[in-house]
Formats: C-alpha cells, structure tokens, sequence
C-alpha cells in the first residue's frame, strides 16, 4: 500500500516538476540562446550522470578498502 501511495506521489511531483520547467512568466526575456524550456533539466541531468559516473570509476577505487581491512 505505502509503495503505491510513494508512486503516486512521485508521479505527481514529477509532472509538477515537468510543468514548471516549460512555465515561463509573462515580461521575462531570455538573455542567452540556451534558455529554452527544458534545458536546465537535461543539462542538470546529464551533469549529475557524469557526476555519478565519475564518483563510481575514479573515486571510489581510490577510497576503497578490500573487505577484510579491519579484521588485519
């Protein structure tokens, strides 16, 4: 039941989230080619995707310990 409840509900801020990115009040300019709706949200999720990526490839070998580290 609670499952269905968190789907629901993240459907719903999702959608939120969608519509308001594509919402633009009326008298604000753009100042810069790249502000068209949705850009910011593909732009946030490719960095964060990268990020990811980056912190699971280079990072974490760099910090990790085998798994019998503390036993020694």
């Amino acid at each position: 039941m609670k499952s269905k409840v968190k789907k629901i509900f993240f459907g719903i801020a999702l959608a939120a989230v969608v519509a308001l990115d594509f919402y633009t009040p009326h008298g604000e300019a753009t100042h810069f080619w790249w502000q068209i709706p949705g850009f910011d949200a593909i732009y946030g999720f490719i960095g964060c995707f990268i990020l990811m990526l980056f912190a699971k490839k280079v990072i974490y070998p760099l910090f990790s310990r085998r798994e019998d580290y503390y036993d020694r």
